[in-house]
């Protein structure tokens, strides 16, 4: 928008002439005596401004497209990313334990031997909500270890876990709790299981389940004594888990990210008359990198103009189409896009209705069919939707106005030395459009229009003529002058804010306007001078 206000230079650069003008009115009052009335001109600025660096100052722009006949695209984009997996599942702890009661002759063995092994065999239940887990490959965690006695002897526990392995090793780690003389004699240990990978499928049930084999060793200790009712007791807990992979079915979640807004700037100070565009397009890509069914539709897509005025985009597809993986895709992501133009949608009547704010929100839900397939994620798996909003310059403008304010401050010091200040502006437009403005010099304080710089809106650049085709074929040059006499520029020095109007139409022909088109090479030349009429008085 900074760009298309350097349209309306007469106002954006009177700021910058007023320093001009007060250096010169400062050298001119250290004289004194005679009076006369010198004009002392000042030229300000020389300014070639094309179509690019006006589109170039609008913040949300992607870039500029140059079309293979030379005309311009503008380009707009947003993109969403949906939470990744690591954010949205939760391996939660999970905890193990028993107590073994020794039996008379696993103590008689005892006794009698010195020593004594028990195994037991079992089955963990990995508990994931009402979700089933396959296969997990662990980016973090921790498997911590205790056993409890009520033996006055030494006990050692091996926790074999085949089906979690790390290089193709199966877990198996010991914890030994050697008696001291207090009781229960107790140990504990906390192992590493990064980058281990556990098989939950190896059970019966297939899925959600790992077995353990359970192998205590009991080492009589001198002649303590040994009751007839010993037992030995563990925990087993799986904390701290992060996955790198993780397969399994993970039933429906909602991976929707909200309510997003895209801001297209070009028409934020949009105020009024009517804009068309050829041939706007809205292209949406989605990139999925989810191993899990997909079902996602637009909730919402609602454009809405400066006047409050809303337009609900129409035409797109139920449900979107996001790419589906397999496992043989576990790692990649693909895309798939869908595009909305003129024929398949109302997008013409989107895009004119100038909607600066474009709100839009997609519903994301996974296994909309229930566990038809098995799923799987990477930690960094998500769901990416890019919206490029692509605005041809391709239409036309019918009275369509801009409107702006700023600050603003006018201060002279030997102000009564100004008889009058003239601006003068003279234009090349290479741009089929016709610029007409004016600006309103304002009291905020008092909520009054002091003056304005024209006494009536003034066509200051008149559109370049154009051929059949809508193609620029000949620029038409004007020169205007503004003048400000003592009276109006003391006005002028009471305001503190000025509101910018500004006003276009596209070229017109035979009473009509037909399409046209904005070319690269396209531009503008401006060229400012600024002429000062004082009063001086100096002693001979």
């Amino acid at each position: 928008m900074k760009k298309i206000l350097a349209l309306l230079v007469v106002v954006m650069l009177f700021g910058s002439c007023i320093k001009e003008i007060t250096d010169t009115i400062d050298k001119a009052t250290k004289t004194n005596g005679v009076k006369w009335s010198p004009h002392i001109a000042l030229p300000l600025v020389y300014s070639e401004l094309k179509v690019t660096d006006i589109l170039e100052e609008t913040g949300d722009l992607k870039y500029i497209r140059v079309e293979n006949d030379g005309s311009l695209t503008a380009i707009y984009s947003d993109e969403l990313v949906s939470k990744t997996a690591e954010d949205i599942i939760n391996l939660t702890d999970q905890n193990y334990g028993e107590t073994f009661n020794l039996t008379a002759g696993e103590l008689a063995t005892l006794n009698t031997n010195g020593q004594v092994v028990v195994s037991y065999n079992r089955t963990f239940d990995y508990v994931f909500s009402s979700d089933e887990i396959d296969k997990v490959h662990l980016k973090t965690g921790d498997i911590d270890l205790s056993i409890s006695t009520t033996l006055q002897h030494d006990v050692s526990m091996r926790m074999i876990l085949p089906e979690m392995k790390k290089s193709a090793i199966g877990f198996d780690e010991t914890i030994a709790a050697n008696y001291s003389g207090t009781l229960p004699n107790q140990s504990s240990s906390n192992i590493d299981i990064t980058d281990y990978i556990a098989d939950f499928t190896k059970t019966p049930q297939g899925h959600s389940q790992i077995d353990a084999t359970i192998e205590l060793t009991i080492t009589k200790q001198g002649s303590n004594p040994i009751g007839a009712l010993e037992s030995v007791s563990f925990t087993m807990d799986l904390t701290n888990q992060g996955f790198h992979e993780v397969h399994g079915y993970f039933g429906s979640d909602d991976f929707s990210n909200g309510i997003q807004t895209l801001n297209l700037s070009v028409f934020n100070n949009s105020s009024s008359g009517s804009f068309t565009i050829a041939d706007p397009r809205v292209k949406l890509v989605f990139e999925n990198s989810f191993g899990v069914p997909i079902d996602a539709n637009i909730i919402q897509f609602d454009g809405t103009n400066s006047s409050f005025n809303t337009v609900s985009l129409t035409g797109y597809p139920s449900p979107l189409p996001i790419p589906n993986l397999t496992l043989a895709d576990i790692g990649q992501s693909k895309r798939d896009s869908f595009t909305l133009d003129k024929n398949n949608s109302n997008l013409p009547a989107y895009i004119n209705n100038r909607p600066h704010e474009n709100v839009y929100e997609v519903q994301v839900i996974s296994n909309p069919s229930g566990p038809s397939v098995r799923n799987w994620f990477t930690d960094d798996s998500k769901l990416k939707l890019i919206v490029d909003i692509e605005v041809p310059l391709h239409g036309t403008a019918k009275d369509y106005e801009v409107e702006r304010r700023q600050p603003f401050e006018f201060e002279l010091e030997e102000a009564d030395q100004v008889e009058e200040i003239m601006l003068r502006l003279h234009s090349e437009n290479g741009f089929p459009v016709d610029i007409a403005t004016q600006i309103y010099f304002e009291d905020t304080t008092t909520y009054t229009v002091l003056d304005s710089l024209l006494t009536t809106d003034l066509l200051i650049m008149p559109a370049a003529d154009v051929d059949g085709n809508g193609r620029v074929n000949q620029i038409n040059p004007k020169t205007i002058d503004v003048v400000f006499d003592a009276a109006r520029t003391d006005l002028i020095m009471q305001a503190n804010r000025v509101r910018i109007v500004a006003r276009f139409n596209t070229t017109t022909i035979g009473g009509s306007q037909p399409d046209v088109k904005f070319y690269e090479e396209y531009q503008l030349l401006l060229q400012l001078g600024v002429q000062a009429k004082l009063l001086l008085n100096q002693e001979l």
